[in-house]
């Protein structure tokens, strides 16, 4: 038996993932997901009632897919700052930008559909690193000092940021300047494995003088 083809709904979605990650979701129309996917004006609208329903499939196609991707990194095998930095080093296209973020400065967020795709996929990274951060800390490889929280929205920023400014500059380059900083506070902030933690000051013997400290 013959093997089908992609169906027109699945040619339509292709056609909008496509064309949301080169335009967004502002400079991309019916028509151009209608152009790139060879389906019919008929064949659009009896799947999706209009633009917003064929980017909402598009986009949480989207998000489970670099999700998946997000997962296989955060789930090797190896100790979790190593797994930091490989996220922060991974290959990336900066001047294409992200492929789901891209749109986060478009007033297409202001859509709850079209915004939650987006807002799992970051948050997914987010709550990644957090965990990684986490485990860090309470091996004694990150500094107790650090609110994983915190570091993990840095790290996040810097890779966002990192795609504005790429396509800002149209200079890739700029994006590798931002994740090595990010790198660099990371390493500020980390302990070898199997380090001793800092010790505590020793205690004012009992009777010395309290709250003074030297000039």
């Amino acid at each position: 038996m013959a093997r089908q083809g992609p169906s027109k709904r699945e040619a339509i979605v292709e056609a909008a993932k496509a064309l949301l990650w080169e335009r967004g979701y502002e400079a991309t129309s019916p028509r151009d997901v209608l152009a790139r996917s060879g389906a019919g004006q008929g064949s659009l609208y009896h799947h999706f009632p209009g633009k917003r329903e064929v980017a909402a499939a598009a986009l949480a196609e989207m998000a489970a897919e670099e999700i998946g991707a997000v997962d296989a990194l955060f789930g090797a095998p190896a100790p979790p700052l190593a797994r930091v930095r490989a996220y922060l080093t991974r290959e990336r296209e900066a001047l294409r930008g992200c492929r789901l973020a891209r749109l986060a400065n478009e007033a297409a967020m202001e859509e709850p559909a079209l915004r939650a795709p987006v807002a799992a996929y970051v948050g997914r990274i987010q709550a990644a690193l957090r965990g990684c951060l986490e485990e860090a800390r309470a091996a004694g490889t990150l500094a107790a000092t650090v609110e994983p929280g915190s570091l993990a929205a840095l790290l996040i920023a810097a890779v966002e940021g990192g795609y504005v400014l790429a396509r800002v500059h149209w200079d890739p380059g700029a994006m590798r300047a931002a994740l090595d900083g990010a790198v660099q506070v990371l390493d500020a902030v980390s302990r070898p494995e199997g380090a001793a933690p800092p010790s505590r000051p020793p205690a004012p013997a009992r009777g010395s003088a309290s709250g003074s400290g030297p000039a």
